[in-house]
């Protein structure tokens, strides 16, 4: 019988400890680590707007008349031009640890403009003329690919591809004391030519980010053809025209 005490006390005082040790867990606070900010990512299509200011260099050589080709005008011209762009942009990155490659397509309307006067070894003309020849690059653009190396929310890229500019070109003479023998033409030309550059890219938030850029662009030469009006007295005149610009702009994108 005392055996029998014995036993049911020492069951009864373990199962009293064990409630205790139970309690005293209950009571302690859970420990619980921070979750962890996912890593900034590039990837993903954007859209965005930019402006800045453009600068170039037009140039023309080899000028002849049309109808008589053998018959060198003997003037050349070249001048600077500049100007205000507004623009936007839109693309798609792709980010491979820090590595980002990407493609994008903008468009801009621009002001760049410039004149000067050919130089036929005797006096400053344009086409035997004491108007300047002027150059207005009305638009532009560029289909690139991008190539950048990101710092978390910091990204620096170089481009390259393709560009396209439109640009209005003007010749002529102004002839106040016999206003008959006055003419003027005008060419609009769309040229196709390639691009380099490279910017940074800052993203403030999530969704937001800033850029800085500068793109040098060569169209190349090519001949045009000014069809002066009136005709009556003066052939067509056409010449090679060289074109080039550079362009430094800051913008915006918005990631999706």
């Amino acid at each position: 019988m005392k055996k029998r005490l014995l036993v049911l006390n020492v069951l009864g005082a373990v199962a009293l400890a064990g409630a205790a040790q139970a309690a005293d867990l209950a009571t302690k606070p859970m420990v619980t680590k921070a979750p962890v900010a996912p890593a900034f990512s590039w990837t993903g299509f954007y859209i965005g707007a930019n402006a800045g200011y453009g600068w170039g260099q037009t140039t023309f050589s080899n000028s002849y008349d049309p109808l008589n080709p053998s018959t060198l005008v003997n003037a050349d011209a070249d001048f600077g031009t500049d100007g205000a762009v507004v623009g936007g942009q839109i693309g798609y990155n792709w980010q491979i640890n820090q590595v980002v490659l990407g493609v994008e397509a903008d468009a801009a309307w621009s002001d760049i403009s410039g004149s000067g006067s050919y130089f036929n070894g005797v006096a400053s003309s344009c086409v035997q003329s004491n108007d300047a020849c002027t150059a207005k690059t009305e638009a532009f653009g560029t289909i690139a690919a991008r190539l950048g190396v990101a710092f978390d929310r910091v990204l620096v890229y170089a481009k390259g591809g393709a560009a396209w500019a439109v640009t209005k070109y003007t010749a002529g003479n102004t002839d106040f004391v016999t206003p008959a023998f006055s003419y003027q033409a005008s060419v609009d030309e769309t040229r196709w030519g390639w691009t380099i550059g490279g910017g940074v890219e800052w993203a403030f938030t999530n969704n937001w980010s800033a850029k800085v850029e500068y793109n040098y662009m060569d169209f190349g030469s090519s001949d045009v053809t000014f069809n002066f009006v009136p005709n009556t007295f003066i052939h067509p005149y056409a010449a090679t025209v060289g074109q080039s610009l550079q362009v430094l702009k800051g913008g915006v994108n918005y990631r999706f």
